[in-house]
């Protein structure tokens, strides 16, 4: 049987989280950590899967800092079961490249083993996410139509 996360812990995570110090980060990561966050690698970067605390403190020292500069992190929901953890909420954050500002949905799922995250899930509200971060609508009628070879008119 899992030992129960405090809730203290899960609140330990999300400061270390929401400063987006790749240390404070590390310091609450099981050396085994499986990171997931889905969405559109190809769109959006930061996307994809880690495994490894040296792998995730190295994406939040290198990759993410390269891409955005996270602005906020609202938390509009924390629940906390067992060993697990889910929260609801809206991350915004500044591109780089041309200042643009993302603002989209997330939720995460954590699981933790003796104090430390050992598997985190995020789901982005992915289609708005990577809408903002190309800077353009995604008509997906016409990708769908395509997809079935279809006519589109454009």
């Amino acid at each position: 049987m899992t030992e129960p996360v405090s809730r203290a812990t899960v609140e330990a995570f999300y400061r270390a989280y929401v400063s987006r110090d790749p240390h404070q980060i590390g310091a609450i990561l099981d050396d085994d950590v499986e990171w997931h966050v889905t969405g559109p690698a190809e769109a959006i970067s930061i996307c994809g899967f880690w495994r490894g605390k040296d792998a995730v403190t190295e994406r939040f020292a290198r990759l993410v800092p390269q891409l955005i500069a996270v602005k906020r992190v609202d938390i509009e929901h924390l629940l906390v079961d067992g060993d697990s953890s889910a929260m609801f909420g809206r991350i915004t954050s500044q591109l780089h490249e041309n200042g643009r500002v993302i603002s989209h949905r997330v939720a995460h799922i954590v699981r933790y083993r003796n104090g430390k995250v050992v598997y985190f899930s995020v789901m982005n509200d992915s289609f708005d996410a990577a809408e903002q971060f190309l800077g353009r609508r995604l008509n997906v009628h016409d990708a769908s139509a395509r997809a079935h070879g279809e006519l589109v008119a454009l």
